[in-house]
């Protein structure tokens, strides 16, 4: 696959959790809660959920990571994982109820030493960058957060500035995660459900309400991250999903 195949449409300003008119809208108001509301998730999203934490945990420990920040946080999922490996917990996410909600369960669970959440943008890290306090981060893209910005390059090369390790989480191209995807999108009440070849694979899954989510093949992924400059130290892989642990140094 040629670097010229890579590009995804837009420009990298309208994205999930970026400024702009793209998802940062949908995930801002009503899509959020829609989205991760575990009531509409598929059987087949659990396994890729627990890869994707595994994953986290054993790079933490492998990498010595100070603290575990979750972009596109919502309701904190993954603070369980950072407890679990003895680290800090950054969550960030545009939605400002999602992080009053983060803010609630860190109070309620005595967490106030070890974890925060705050309102932020991943493709301005340099706005959420002081909230770390030292030693190595871990940056995690959770549940196909890189695949829901039109131009994923860019937000990768931004996250560079952050440096330490990062773990993308992002749905294959395989017809299985498709289809389940479709499900999972229907269900969440995603409509009209547009579907078009996605340029890193598989499909992407568009909508009027400025939703989008894109799929990877396991080499279009990895040749994104070397056309980043970012370093690919392991994979994990099933029917729906793929982390790739990655040094953003």
């Amino acid at each position: 696959m040629t670097s010229a195949s890579l590009k995804a449409p837009g420009d990298g300003t309208g994205t999930g959790t970026g400024t702009g008119p793209g998802n940062v809208v949908f995930y801002q108001q009503h899509g959020a809660s829609a989205i991760m509301r575990a009531a509409h998730f598929p059987d087949g999203l659990l396994a890729f959920l627990q890869m994707e934490s595994l994953a986290v945990h054993q790079a933490a420990s492998r990498y010595g990571c100070a603290t575990l920040v979750e972009l596109g946080c919502y309701d904190g999922r993954s603070l369980e994982v950072a407890r679990a490996a003895g680290v800090d917990y950054l969550g960030i996410d545009v939605n400002t109820a999602a992080v009053e909600r983060v803010r609630r369960r860190i109070a309620d669970e005595g967490l106030h030493e070890r974890a925060r959440a705050v309102v932020g943008d991943a493709m301005r890290c340099a706005d959420w960058l002081g909230e770390l306090d030292g030693g190595r981060p871990l940056l995690l893209l959770p549940f196909n957060l890189l695949g829901n910005f039109p131009s994923p390059e860019a937000l990768l090369r931004g996250l560079r500035q952050a440096g330490g390790i990062a773990v993308l989480s992002v749905f294959h191209a395989f017809d299985a995660a498709t289809d389940l995807r479709r499900d999972y999108y229907t269900a969440c009440g995603i409509s009209p459900l547009e579907e078009h070849p996605g340029p890193y694979g598989g499909v992407v899954f568009r909508s009027g309400d400025a939703f989008q989510s894109q799929s990877f093949t396991r080499q279009a992924l990895a040749d994104l991250c070397a056309e980043c400059g970012i370093t690919v130290l392991g994979e994990a892989m099933n029917s729906i999903g793929l982390c790739l642990t990655v040094c953003l140094d």
